[in-house]
């Protein structure tokens, strides 16, 4: 009983960013409106293409800078040293950023809000990398792969439980929002604010967690960190060019590249997000929001986490991407003849083989296919890269929607979402595979011995490999 508090404790503890992720991140869409009747009253109430893209944007470029330099410290220093302060960053951007002043106007509102925005995208991205390799790293009671994608599967839960709370905010606020369109403002301050209070709440479990067990055998005893030779930068640094210096480990990563580019589709392009008055356009968007997000987006998360350890990880990513292409293609041809109940139709069938498919073995297979040593730092790559594409589609998504349509940028999707098909069978499978092995480079037919050090510091020589054992650390697959 005491080992299943424990993982529930985990899972809550690590799964609380992702769970602020979806909170936070996805529902932009929803309060980009509200701030367009708020601010941009002459400006027909409506946020520019522009300017909403500025906005949106904003976060995921915070998130490739946490992205980046967290999977760095967090192999440099340690876990333990560096978890939490992700999530500090997180509620000190979202606490501003719900605080403009009434008074901004047009260029005031968007800089506020993509200065923070950026800011809370540090601490979210930061939580990538660190949640996921604690995730690989911890000792669960049944697969490496379940743990894992049950964590990342909050990122879905964060988003629905955002989408409820939208819906209970606009019918609590629906006589006074009739009234006074001004008083939207509480809608999407206390939207954001509500969804702090999990990250807060857990703040100090995440502060105090203690290191790793496959950190502590595999890094830190080796590398000198609990002596007074202790790891840092440097030493990463040599530890990184190392192992990716060898092709057959540089290509993994590239495999994950612009895997994202294809999930910015806003529910107004198929004719669901409208009405006659303000209020009505926005129950509207809402309640469409949750149709796809519960019968499409969160049960994707769900079925995601069985399938990895039935068809493997990479058969997994390759069929569902294929999936996807076809469901891509067939939306695109059918955009302009089909009707709205069709196309959402469409749109969740697609978020759903997209949610059990790559979206959650991009995040699953980076912290499995790479050694603990450079786990972080190969995650935070995969995520960035990703998280790239996520940025130009927010910024280029509204321009080229309004030059080829939406049927056209349908077909691109379709297009990478074929690629990603491809370059998905560069991606050995790791399934079956003990972190140790993985340790040993099993996955690229390498079986290192214990005095063995090319898979590991290499000139360093100081990252002796251990060959299987226990030592603390339970083997998992």
């Amino acid at each position: 009983m005491g080992k299943i508090l424990d993982n529930v404790k985990f899972l809550c503890i690590a799964g609380v960013g992702l769970f602020g992720d979806g909170w936070l991140n996805i529902t932009i869409g929803l309060v980009i409106p509200m701030i367009g009747y708020l601010y941009f009253t002459d400006d027909g109430g409506a946020v520019p293409t522009v300017s909403g893209s500025v906005i949106k944007g904003g976060l995921s470029i915070g998130m490739i800078l946490g992205q980046l330099s967290f999977g760095l410290f967090g192999d440099a220093l340690g876990r333990h040293k560096v978890y939490g302060k992700e999530l500090i960053i997180t509620i000190f951007g979202t606490l501003l950023l719900i605080v403009p002043p009434t008074y901004l106007g047009h260029a005031g509102i968007v800089a506020w809000l993509t200065t923070f925005r950026i800011i809370t995208g540090v601490g979210i991205g930061g939580d990538y990398p660190m949640s996921s390799s604690l995730s690989a790293e911890h000792n669960p009671m049944g697969s490496r792969a379940k743990l894992i994608l049950t964590v990342f599967s909050f990122l879905g839960l964060g988003s629905v439980s955002a989408g409820v709370t939208y819906i209970i905010l606009l019918a609590a606020f629906r006589e006074a929002i009739k009234s006074n369109i001004h008083h939207l403002q509480w809608v999407w301050r206390l939207l954001f604010g509500i969804g702090l209070v999990p990250l807060i709440a857990t703040l100090y479990a995440r502060l105090t967690m203690k290191e790793s067990k496959p950190y502590e055998k595999y890094v830190s005893t080796d590398t000198g960190l609990i002596g007074e030779d202790k790891r840092g930068l440097k030493e990463q640094f040599a530890d990184f060019r190392i192992y990716f210096s060898q092709w057959k480990h540089a290509k993994t990563d590239i495999a994950f590249y612009g895997i994202n580019l294809n999930q910015s589709i806003i529910l107004g392009a198929i004719g669901y997000g409208t009405g006659a008055t303000p209020y009505e356009t926005l129950w509207n968007t809402a309640i469409g929001n949750i149709i796809v997000a519960a019968a499409g987006y969160l049960p994707g998360f769900y079925i995601g986490i069985f399938l990895p350890d039935v068809v493997g990880r990479v058969s997994q990513q390759a069929i569902c991407s294929a999936l996807v292409t076809l469901l891509y293609a067939i939306w695109a041809g059918v955009t302009n003849h089909t009707s709205t109940a069709g196309l959402m139709i469409l749109f969740t069938l697609s978020q759903l083989v997209l949610n059990s498919g790559p979206n959650c073995t991009t995040f699953l297979l980076p912290v499995e296919v790479f050694p603990t040593r450079v786990r972080g730092c190969a995650h935070g790559i995969a995520a960035a890269s990703g998280k790239a594409g996520a940025v130009l589609t927010a910024f280029a998504f509204g321009t080229v929607a309004e030059k080829i349509g939406i049927n056209g940028v349908l077909g691109l999707f379709s297009g990478i979402m074929a690629l990603c098909t491809l370059v998905t069978l560069l991606i050995p499978e790791p399934r079956g595979k003990t972190l140790d092995e993985i340790e040993r480079g099993a996955l690229y037919g390498e079986v290192a011995s214990p005095s063995d050090t090319s898979v590991s510091s290499g000139e360093l020589g100081r990252v002796a490999v251990h060959a299987k054992g226990d030592d603390g650390v339970k083997d998992q697959v």
